[in-house]
């Protein structure tokens, strides 16, 4: 099966495939009744213009580059969500990556966008705090969003990891919980530091001490936060409030202290992050911290394309979010 060519329409109104392409975009020196012949024959065969074509004619694609860590995760797929219903709005396509957290497959995979002359990048920089890629090398329109990159990063749309920290403690401290922890992520990133020091500095400012002891880390996945909250709790720890970087680690541990007959609230209070839909379902139902994921991804690919459009180097384009924290079944109560 192919594609309806102008040829094909060419032949069977029997006339040029110049005249087709002219009456196809309404050219003045092509007659009404032609016109109408033209394009009532495409419409019956089903004709769709050769966007590529197109963007080779006019030397300006419209395909936007996406890099995200990992597309499984829920949190992504919001972001993606808005990003795609963005880039259709105005005419623009995606093509989706994942870097894996690998700064060396996201170094590949920006010379395979480049290679393709994308339009424009929209990144989640991988591993940041140790990733020194200097995007402005790429030459090529970019935001990175989740996270800063370390380097000439002026366009970014990201949450305020920081206030993220600040209010779980509060609502620790609120309801009286002198011993929490910390479940974090065992890699080099931005939004897991900050969020672990809003959450110290103001747990300290209370007069409440988060002990060396009662901090963890786990790779990106409910699988391995369940094997690190199994292999926590036969040490006896003597916690009764637990932050966790996102909500993917805290399916994970919610399981695991189901099983090893942890109650939760009342034994320990559990509050993630992203607010990702199925943390509603989840029995206990997850407390956790909100995202306006859709937003971000709408809001950075259209300021994206605006940058695209009119060809702003020198213009930033910041947006820093805020958190809102959302109490459900986890740690109503705490």
């Amino acid at each position: 099966m192919r594609y309806v060519r102008l040829k094909d329409i060419a032949e069977k109104a029997e006339v040029s495939i110049n005249t087709v392409s002219r009456a196809l975009k309404d050219k003045d020196d092509i007659s009404k009744e032609t016109t109408k012949k033209i394009q009532q024959i495409a419409r019956e065969l089903g004709y769709v213009p050769h966007a590529a074509a197109a963007s080779l004619r006019s030397k300006a694609t419209k395909t936007i580059g996406v890099i995200v860590t990992y597309q499984d995760n829920p949190f992504y797929a919001r972001i993606l969500k808005g990003v795609n219903d963005a880039l259709a709005e105005y005419g623009y396509t995606a093509m989706i990556w994942e870097n894996g957290e690998d700064i060396g497959k996201e170094r590949h995979i920006l010379k395979l966008l480049a290679a393709n002359r994308v339009a424009g990048v929209l990144i989640v920089p991988a591993s940041n705090l140790e990733n020194d890629f200097d995007y402005d090398r790429l030459k090529t329109h970019h935001l990175t969003i989740v996270r800063k990159g370390t380097l000439n990063t002026q366009n970014y749309f990201i949450l305020n990891s920081l206030k993220s920290g600040q209010i779980v403690a509060d609502c620790f401290t609120r309801a009286g919980r002198k011993k929490p922890a910390y479940l974090g992520l065992g890699l080099p990133i931005s939004c897991d530091q900050e969020r672990f020091c809003g959450y110290k500095e103001r747990l300290e400012q209370g007069g409440v001490v988060l002990p060396n002891t009662h901090i963890r880390k786990s790779f990106p996945s409910s699988r391995e936060a369940y094997r690190a909250i199994t292999a926590w709790m036969d040490e006896k720890p003597d916690f009764d409030s637990l932050f966790i970087y996102n909500d993917q680690l805290a399916f994970g541990a919610l399981r695991a202290f189901h099983d090893l007959g942890v109650s939760v609230p009342d034994d320990v209070a559990v509050i993630g992050h992203d607010d990702v839909e199925s943390a509603q379902y989840f029995i206990p139902s997850l407390s956790t911290v909100r995202v306006p994921k859709y937003s971000l991804g709408f809001d950075s690919a259209e300021s994206l394309i605006k940058i695209i459009q009119q060809d702003q180097t020198d213009v930033e384009h910041q947006m820093i979010y805020e958190p809102e924290l959302v109490v459900r079944e986890s740690s109503r109560g705490a």
